[in-house]
């Protein structure tokens, strides 16, 4: 399995892979709900820059769905929900205890658009990470052993390490340089987890 990580803008290194390097893209962009300093504003520009791969998967709280639905139009397909068998979060309507991930842009095995995870492990350096339970069970969900997965907001890497201990190849951007390094020490940890056990 490959692993290709870029520290820098999305927008400035999208263009730079090739067409048919991807085989699903799987993201959790900012919601622009104020929940650390550089999530004031929900991204749009990367959607139409990574449509040319095909399956975009987007996840998403509450708080993004009013957002994601309207980018991305007419593209959208379904939504894949996972509910959280041991934590909640805060949401508009009181606690949340789910989350949402938005299909667009492409085709899915087809199968259940639900799945229960736990929150578990480690807890990275950073103000919304996503539980390795939930990434492994999405990325199963909606790619096949030996696909290549892409995150333009590769954040603290949960998506790396989850590709990577489903054999899956992936390619993370990350624009903020602090996160890129714990993604880069999380996915090589993950990497040699996965070679000390063959």
């Amino acid at each position: 399995m490959t692993v290709e990580l870029y520290l820098g803008d999305c927008l400035e290194i999208l263009p730079t892979i090739a067409d048919d390097g991807v085989d699903a893209v799987i993201t959790d962009p900012p919601y622009g709900c104020g929940k650390a300093e550089w999530d004031d504003v929900f991204p749009t520009k990367w959607y139409s820059a990574v449509k040319r791969f095909g399956l975009v998967a987007i996840i998403t709280g509450s708080s993004g769905l009013q957002d994601t639905i309207p980018l991305v139009g007419n593209d959208f397909f379904d939504v894949i929900a996972a509910r959280n068998l041991n934590g909640m979060t805060r949401s508009p309507a009181g606690f949340g205890n789910w989350l949402g991930c938005v299909l667009s842009n492409g085709k899915v095995k087809q199968g259940q658009t639900f799945f229960e995870f736990v929150v578990s492990g480690d807890k990275p350096d950073h103000p919304s990470p996503k539980p390795i339970d939930y990434m492994r069970k999405l990325i199963a969900r909606i790619s096949e052993p030996g696909d290549t997965i892409l995150d333009p907001f590769m954040g603290s890497g949960t998506t790396g390490v989850a590709c990577v201990q489903t054999g899956r190849n992936f390619i993370g951007i990350e624009i903020e340089p602090k996160y890129y390094e714990l993604a880069e020490k999380r996915i090589a940890e993950a990497q040699l987890q996965i070679r000390m056990e063959i």
